[in-house]
């Protein structure tokens, strides 16, 4: 099982940030390889509440499911799903106020198919190309919550 945990300081208030967590249709404008939100089952401040986000891997369009496990507001998001391509994950946001505004704490748990072998492919590329891309989620999020241009964006991707 892989573990990746983040920390990033946001020049910005919980709610600031907390903002376009919550709205999940907004999710596009900073996680960069998302084309569309789609399959909205309501309100998602509930545990249960689902969603599919649809990426753009691997030269082509891949939907995954997310189910919200833990939602407290606007403090903290967990989110569990079960991965196109056979994996698992769960992640985890948490917001704390620091002196200069609020720190991101973000995690995640997850399982690549495979067995031993998604366990080795992780160990040797997977485990750093998630943490570069949620780095650049997270640099992203923070520009958005500062009222900035997020600068990272997809040029591979196709049009949403």
């Amino acid at each position: 099982m892989g573990d990746i945990q983040l920390t990033i300081q946001v020049d910005a208030s919980i709610d600031q940030v907390a903002l376009p967590l919550s709205q999940v249709e907004r999710t596009p404008d900073w996680q960069y390889d998302i084309l569309e939100v789609k399959d909205v089952s309501g309100p998602l401040n509930r545990a249960g509440a689902q969603y599919t986000l649809v990426y753009w891997r691997f030269g082509r369009r891949l939907d995954q499911r997310m189910t919200i496990g833990t939602y407290d507001p606007p403090r903290i998001v967990e989110q569990t799903a079960n991965t196109p391509l056979g994996g698992r994950m769960t992640s985890t946001t948490r917001l704390e106020s620091s002196e200069v505004g609020t720190q991101i704490l973000w995690r995640m748990n997850y399982r690549l198919p495979g067995g031993p072998i998604g366990v080795l492919l992780d160990r040797l590329f997977f485990k750093a190309i998630f943490r570069r891309t949620v780095m650049r989620y997270l640099a992203n999020l923070r520009a958005l919550a500062e009222g900035r241009t997020p600068p990272y964006r997809s040029s591979a991707r196709p049009s949403r």
